[in-house]
Order: C-alpha cells, then sequence, then structure tokens
C-alpha cells in the first residue's frame, strides 16, 4: 500500500520483519546493564563510595569511561555477530536497510558512535540519547539516527 502522496511504501529487505519496539527496548536497557555493572564495580575499586562528592572532573572521567565502554561493546558485538546480548535475549539483530546483510565494521562504528558522541556531552547527554533512539518512533522503518547514520534497520531474529 502507497501513501497518500504516491510515494513507495518503506521496506526492508525480503523475508525481514522489523523488531517491535518493546523488544528494542528490551535489548537496549539489557545491554545498558551490561555496561554499566561492570563501570561500577570498577569506580567502586577504585575507591568511590556511594554519597561521595564528586568533582566535575571526576564525572567527567566517569561519564567518559562508561560512553567508552559502551562504544567498544556496541561496535565489537555488532560487528562481529550483527548483534548484543541484549539483543540476542530480545531475538533482534542489526542488518543492512539495503541488503539484509551484515553492516560490517564499518556501520557498525557509525551506528555506535552517534549515540556515544550524544551521551558524552555533559549535561545534555541523556536528553540527546533519547533524540537519537527517540526518533525510531516516528520513522517509518524504526530507524533512531544512529541507524540512519549506518544504513541499517532493527529486525526479528529467526
Amino acid at each position: 500500500m502507497q501513501p497518500a502522496d504516491d510515494r513507495p511504501a518503506p521496506t526492508v529487505p525480503s523475508g525481514l520483519v522489523l523488531a517491535p519496539f518493546g523488544r528494542r527496548i528490551l535489548g537496549a536497557l539489557l545491554d545498558q546493564l551490561l555496561v554499566l555493572v561492570p563501570v561500577a564495580i570498577g569506580v567502586v575499586l577504585a575507591g568511590y563510595r556511594p554519597g561521595d562528592d564528586l568533582s566535575d572532573d571526576e564525572l567527567l572521567l566517569m561519564n567518559a569511561i562508561t560512553v567508552g565502554v559502551a562504544f567498544v561493546y556496541e561496535t565489537v558485538m555488532v560487528g562481529v555477530f550483527g548483534r548484543t546480548v541484549g539483543k540476542i535475549a530480545a531475538g533482534t539483530r542489526v542488518v543492512s536497510v539495503s541488503h539484509g546483510g551484515s553492516i560490517g565494521w564499518f556501520g557498525a562504528v557509525q551506528r555506535a558512535l552517534v549515540p556515544s558522541v550524544a551521551a558524552a556531552v555533559p549535561a545534555w547527554g541523556f536528553v540527546l540519547g533519547g533524540i537519537v533512539y527517540g526518533l525510531a518512533f516516528v520513522h517509518p522503518l524504526r530507524q533512531g539516527l544512529h541507524d540512519r547514520a549506518a544504513g541499517s534497520v532493527v529486525v526479528m531474529h529467526r
């Protein structure tokens, strides 16, 4: 079915089904836990305790470490497996919007870099990250800004 203005309807590669938002959100939350838990353990091992007063420099360093770990995790998992641990648990995977195959290393770096740059902006990272991912809710292929940058879509894994 074509939209009223005669543009072709959005499509994904043959036989693939776009992942529903619930599964994408579940996968993202699991991935966040997998990134944050080791970082939190590292912070505690470094001697910081809940309630400690932290300087702006210390907070910036912790944010940079968290963003760096998330970037490496996402890039390596999507580059090698086409999916992260969260996506495996949610039954989804990342594929090229044009051919349905792997997005490769360059695509994985692009896809991980966009939310990483957004998250790295002090005081605004959470809002900017919400925009990066939230744009998927208004895109016909459910592509966030990171998916558009990499030419990827998130689909159900068979």
